[in-house]
């Protein structure tokens, strides 16, 4: 165990360990669900926080997790990686890793693994990095010692509920379909509403404002992460390279026409304070 421990903190500077038993009939369905190994017994579950401390997104008109690099290829190569030296320790168990298109529900694997609580904007929050974290994890066929105790850190202050600009988040939960971030990543056309959506909040990419809204998230501390303190870019601008950035995975099409949105009004795309919404 303490092997495993070091190679999973020289991975993730905050990870734990929960049972696989209570999410097999809850697999996503997705292709990567055929990768998890029969008999799992255990998930580690591994956070990666990409906060970047305020004054990083002044003027940004993308959501701050496209701010940094698009994380999945790197995160999964380190997952990788973590999951076969595993393999070379335990060669009688199997570990396979999963990060971006993931068959678990991640949020509730968290917080069974202790590592933090969800949120009233159905978001994981943890205690030293707010809700600014990606998620990973190695499913194995080894049974490890799960948590115990789950963290209880939202208050319940239904202030990401009255900041959402768009009715998403409510006392019923989390609609998608009215979410801002989902819609400026849908590809079918938009309607007049939804286009007004996106011009008045200034997001061309992704909705911060429920996260911003938690106090929670106020004094997160700031990764430490490599990866995510090179490579900043705040806003996305019209024909630029979408090579390495998440708000390129939808094709370019998508991110342009959210940037003609405002282009159409004569208005700018930057990030708008919502202060008075909170």
């Amino acid at each position: 165990m303490e092997q495993l421990t070091q190679i999973l903190n020289g991975v993730s500077p905050l990870w734990g360990i929960c049972d696989f038993a209570p999410f097999a009939d809850h697999i996503l369905p997705c292709r990567a669900a055929k990768r998890l190994p029969d008999h799992a017994q255990s998930i580690l579950v591994t956070l990666f926080p990409y906060y970047l401390g305020e004054e990083a997104y002044e003027g940004s008109n993308i959501s701050r997790y496209a701010v940094v690099p698009d994380y999945n290829d790197f995160l999964r190569d380190l997952l990788c990686d973590a999951a076969a030296r595993l393999t070379e320790l335990y060669p009688q168990e199997q570990f396979v890793a999963f990060c971006g298109n993931s068959p678990l529900p991640e949020v509730a694997a968290a917080v069974r693994a202790g590592l933090g609580t969800r949120g009233r904007n159905a978001l994981l929050l943890t205690e030293k990095y707010g809700s600014w974290v990606f998620i990973g994890e190695i499913v194995t066929t080894m049974h490890l010692p799960a948590a115990q105790n789950e963290l209880k850190l939202c208050d319940g202050c239904d202030l990401c509920i009255r900041a959402c600009p768009t009715g998403a988040l409510s006392e019923n939960g989390f609609d998608e379909t009215l979410c801002l971030s989902a819609i400026t990543q849908q590809k079918k056309p938009l309607t007049p509403e939804q286009e007004e959506m996106i011009r008045s909040t200034g997001c061309a990419w992704g909705c911060d404002i429920c996260q911003k809204a938690c106090p929670k998230n106020k004094g997160a501390q700031k990764t430490e992460i490599d990866l995510f303190l090179n490579g900043i870019k705040t806003r996305a601008e019209h024909g630029e390279d979408l090579t390495g950035r998440a708000y390129g995975w939808r094709g370019a099409k998508v991110i342009e026409r959210n940037l003609s949105i405002f282009d159409a009004s004569g208005g700018s795309s930057n990030e708008v304070s919502h202060s008075d919404r909170e």
